[in-house]
């Protein structure tokens, strides 16, 4: 009696271990937002007292399972301190998917295509002194943290990439609007 209950247990104990080792096989989902491979940045509108700035940001799931990205939001580190002459707000928005009031609808991202999906990021200063043009002279590098929930077979977590706009690319993209008109 007890050496069958031990088979039994040695069984089940095998079992077990099988299921976990290929539950551990079958892995998850992993979100990679290219940063060095992002467009360049460029004007989109202007106003006398705003403008607005974007780029293309590539993105995929690298992983081994598909998942959802939820939640996708630019973080900007733009205190104050460095740059007051102007405020900054951010969107972020899918190709394939635009939308344009700040939401990111979430969608489920197959495991590893060859191709990117590709992420456009707004950014929009607006100038309480009605002259964006000479505010966004004071303008310094430009770091954001793309902030994003991944819900796949794991529980869901949040993850973010770090990125850096410098300076000199507001003014090249300000200087070809200009050469431009």
């Amino acid at each position: 009696m007890w050496v069958l209950l031990g088979y039994v247990l040695a069984v089940l104990g095998i079992l077990a271990l099988s299921l976990a080792l290929f539950v551990w096989k079958q892995g998850d989902a992993e979100f990679f937002f290219d940063v060095p491979n992002r467009s360049s940045l460029i004007l989109e509108k202007e106003a006398e007292d705003s403008v607005v700035f974007s780029f293309q940001l590539p993105f995929k799931n690298k992983g081994s399972q598909q998942g959802t990205l939820m939640d996708v939001f630019a973080r900007p580190w733009l205190p104050s301190e460095q740059f007051s002459a102007a405020e900054l707000s951010t969107q972020l928005t899918i190709v394939s998917n635009p939308r344009y009031d700040g939401y990111w609808e979430a969608a489920l991202f197959p495991m590893d295509k060859t191709d990117n999906d590709v992420a456009i990021v707004r950014l929009r200063f607006d100038t309480p002194n009605g002259d964006i043009r000479q505010a966004m002279k004071q303008m310094v590098d430009l770091q954001l943290n793309i902030i994003y929930q991944i819900v796949a077979r794991s529980d869901w977590y949040l993850e973010k990439t770090m990125l850096t706009v410098p300076a000199e690319e507001f003014a090249a993209a300000l200087q070809q609007d200009m050469g431009q008109k």
